[in-house]
């Protein structure tokens, strides 16, 4: 049976009894259990899938009185049977047979629906044709948050009010500064509130991100009335773009006859079109990341990676869109081409690997930044936290974080596994950044257990590559671009770029007008496998091309006089054949691709409490499964042959962490474990 893939799912770990009235509690190695799999949270009257699995070892079935059914309903309280459970049903299934002395597998995937606002108890039953029951899930609950609109008004209403507060303690403490005596603590016992006030605004504020990120996911909103492409004869429009950057490598190494980096250089060369003379347009880093959303120029402070998140200053706006100035936030005259695409009602989200990771308990794990006029402290990488703010271009412009589209839209990567789930919604425009390790930045990963360099990249590519490819939305005339943010070593450039007007040279530390050749890959289904251009372009024209497919605007040095955009030489396939966009990527061999699926539990815990952690490697190859290396918090065992592995440890600096199965010739998979700060 068809599984979906998990969307930020909650397990909810079996409970087992053979014709027991009271069920107990299941753990791995347990004769039935049933395991449940649905979005932590999910918005009021939006379908969301809901998958259950069910398992029992060899002979454990074999008195059940045929037919065996699942059931599942969302309850306040979970009671002792499905009868005895009030609220409404989400599934009433009938289950094949189990054969006699063997194991038993099955997976039943439904789309559930709940009106009612609050947390709710999935509470699954599975039972015999006697009613007498088997397993039954523990009672974990999701939450059921208001739809789009009723949050973003809310983000609205406490906007308003805690601008209002603040500029109450402002009154209060300029008031105090003249006051003595029984006045001046009457103020100082007013600002104390007004302080508490503003505390409880903030974190009903952060709450209401949150929810804002699950209920206004892409393709909530109807993009009727979007504008149509403007594109060449012959050049199809790419409905779904994919743009992953890589960094800091030459084109003559990635794309070489030696290359290490086989799998982009030669099965995804070999599968798209290759574009050799793809040059970056300065260096270092986050001039490259800014050109390619927005069109403005490297600046002094843009060729350093900004160590100091600084405003861009005086950030006066030319006529041709170019910001003069020095810094990094730009002012929000300055838009980007997520705000073209949000202003004509099409999605877009910015994926950052890593990014949830280190956050605090109660912090949002989107649109992460440094405080402006504070140090960068992802500068470097840590082995439990690899995100990047530099590598993530939305971050740096107050027209997006300046308002709720950004804790919304600049997401975790993990978020881009539930938003293939379907083609409505996957973002039409989707950035795609991973983390240091994953995108060659270092060589030696911060994490020594994972790979760093053109093995980084590798790994990374080869897990969510293919699994692009298999979604709806690639296959409806979509596209994946594969690129570098600047060579190695060298400046040079293309396409009429010229140095200026922020810095004397676009170069930094080389002497030139440009980032360097780094080469890039376009893979679609509107491309011929094995199409090579010798045509010039750079981060310039990659954004000119998207905003002609999407029907927007030129910004800044997107719009120059002569610039060309990806054409007719990239997109060799008119047509855009969806058959195309199935089966292996590019050569690789027949038959269905392995995947792997990492499970552990617990996954909310205590910071500072020593607890076992059992893990569960699920995959469609039995290889995959034995003797995996696991990896978690410093820690490290390998599964058995059944895939199952445990570890005991310690954690005690609250955040986000990820265990991490590394299993050879497959695909790597992760699961986060969320670890809580005492309250």
């Amino acid at each position: 049976m068809r599984r979906l893939r998990p969307l930020a799912p909650v397990l909810l770990t079996a409970a087992v009894a053979l014709l027991a009235a009271e069920p107990a509690a299941a753990e791995f190695g347990e004769p039935v259990s049933v395991t449940a799999q649905a979005p932590a949270t999910v918005a009021a009257g939006a379908a969301f899938p809901l998958e259950v699995d069910v398992d029992a070892e060899a002979g454990a079935l074999d008195i059940a009185a045929q037919p065996l059914r699942l059931r599942v309903r969302f309850a306040p309280e979970c009671g002792g049977s499905f009868a005895g459970t009030e609220g409404p049903t989400a599934v009433d299934q009938a289950l094949p047979a189990p054969r006699p002395g063997a194991p038993y597998a099955e997976t039943v995937s439904a789309r559930a629906k709940i009106d009612s606002i609050g947390p709710e108890t999935v509470c699954a039953f599975l039972e015999d044709s006697q009613e007498r029951q088997f397993a039954t899930d523990t009672e974990e609950t999701l939450s059921v948050i208001p739809p789009c609109p009723v949050v973003e008004r809310s983000i609205g209403r406490l906007k308003r009010r805690l601008a209002a507060s603040g500029r109450r303690i402002r009154t209060l403490r300029h008031r105090r500064r003249r006051a003595h005596g029984k006045q001046r603590r009457r103020l100082t016992r007013k600002l104390r509130a007004a302080r508490a006030r503003r505390r409880r605004l903030a974190r009903r504020q952060r709450e209401a991100f949150q929810q804002a990120q699950q209920a206004c996911r892409p393709g909530a909103r109807a993009s009727a009335g979007a504008p149509a492409a403007n594109l060449p004869p012959g050049v199809p429009q790419v409905k779904h773009l994919f743009v992953i950057v890589l960094e800091n490598e030459n084109a003559e190494t990635t794309f070489g006859p030696e290359s290490p980096a086989p799998y982009l250089g030669t099965t995804l060369r070999r599968s798209g079109a290759f574009v050799p003379n793809y040059y970056g347009i300065g260096h270092e880093s986050l001039d490259n990341y800014i050109a390619m959303v927005s069109g403005q120029p490297p600046n002094l402070q843009t060729q350093a990676d900004c160590p100091v998140f600084a405003e861009m200053l005086p950030g006066v706006v030319r006529e041709d869109g170019v910001a003069v100035g020095e810094g990094c936030v730009y002012p929000r005259s300055v838009p980007t081409v997520a705000n073209q695409l949000e202003d004509s009602g099409q999605s877009w989200r910015g994926y950052m690997e890593d990014m949830a990771s280190s956050v605090a308990a109660g912090e949002p794990a989107s649109c992460r930044h440094p405080a402006l006029g504070a140090a960068d402290p992802t500068q470097k990488a840590r082995a439990d936290d690899q995100y990047a703010a530099r590598h993530n271009p939305f971050v740096y412009f107050h027209s997006i974080i300046d308002f709720a589209s950004c804790q919304r839209n600049d997401v975790d990567l993990d978020q881009l596994r539930q938003d293939l789930a379907s083609e409505s919604t996957t973002p039409a425009y989707s950035f795609i950044s991973p983390d240091l390790c994953s995108d060659g930045h270092d060589a030696t990963c911060a994490d020594p257990a994972l790979p760093g360099g053109y093995a980084g990249i590798e790994a990374f590519l080869r897990e969510w590559v293919p699994r692009i490819r298999e979604s709806a939305a690639y296959r409806d005339q979509g596209a994946i671009l594969v690129t570098f943010d600047e060579s190695a070593s060298g400046a040079e450039s293309c396409c009429g770029e010229t140095t200026g007007p922020n810095t004397p040279n676009n170069g930094g530390p080389d002497f030139g007008d440009g980032g360097g050749r780094v080469g890039a890959v376009m893979i679609s289904p509107c491309v011929q496998p094995g199409t090579v251009t010798q045509t010039a372009y750079n981060h310039y024209s990659l954004l000119r091309w998207a905003e002609d497919d999407f029907g927007l605007g030129h910004l800044a040095n997107a719009g120059a006089e002569g610039l060309e955009p990806f054409g007719a030489d990239v997109f060799t396939r008119p047509g855009c054949d969806p058959a195309a966009a199935e089966g292996p990527a590019g050569g690789e061999q027949e038959g269905e691709r392995p995947w792997v699926r990492l499970k552990v539990r617990p996954h909310r815990v205590l910071a500072g409490s020593r607890r076992l952690y059992r893990f569960r490697l699920l995959s469609n190859e039995p290889s995959c499964r034995r003797n995996t290396r696991i990896h978690f918090a410093g820690g490290g065992t390998r599964t058995d042959g059944r895939g199952r592995a445990r570890m005991r440890l310690r954690i005690s600096r609250p955040g986000r962490r990820f265990a991490y199965a590394l299993p050879r010739d497959c695909p790597r998979a992760r699961a986060p474990v969320r670890i809580f700060g005492k309250r």
